[in-house]
């Protein structure tokens, strides 16, 4: 099982920095038009290298920074909860994997939330036939940081189950 907690000390840092650069980057949709661009994140809109902050942000960008956020913030505590699992105690840390679990299984939910619902807006929304609008990496950030939440959480499970009670835990 030593392999398992190494591999969530390893991948939830990752997840994490993936996590923050998505929901602080604006480089989440582009728009190139004929004669300008235009490009997009959570928090500001830029054309033409001048950016400015949305006065009222549609509902969907408030629920993706709000559920991007919590993500962020269940990853951190759950990248912290392997390293405690290293500390020797007299009753223990098997509940050290556990709470990373859970932890990491739920940041990874928040983020599957947040990037389906700005998918799910951003989609089908009606377009101009001479502009072109994709997506770029801030977005895609935010997709590969769900695996690598899953991951880690699955891996602190099946540590958290193999690993054996202490005789003050089974009182």
């Amino acid at each position: 099982m030593l392999l398992c907690r190494v591999f969530s000390m390893v991948v939830l840092p990752i997840s994490l920095v993936l996590l923050v650069t998505a929901l602080v980057t604006n480089h989440w949709l582009v728009a190139y038009g004929i004669k300008s661009s235009m490009y997009s994140g959570l928090w500001q809109e830029c054309r033409d290298g001048q950016c400015t902050a949305p006065a009222t942000p549609f509902e969907y960008i408030i629920a993706t920074r709000a559920f991007l956020i919590l993500a962020s913030l269940l990853a951190l505590g759950s990248a912290l909860f392997p390293f405690f699992s290293f500390i020797p105690a007299p009753c223990g840390n098997r509940r050290a994997a556990l709470y990373s679990a859970v932890a990491s299984l739920t940041a990874g939910l928040f983020t599957l939330i947040a990037v389906a619902v700005y998918t799910a807006e951003t989609w089908s929304k009606p377009t101009d036939p001479q502009v072109y609008i994709k997506y770029e990496w801030s977005f895609y950030l935010g997709w590969a940081a769900f695996p690598m939440l899953l991951l880690p959480g699955i891996s602190s499970l099946i540590t958290y189950s193999y690993s054996s009670d202490s005789a003050y835990e089974q009182l």
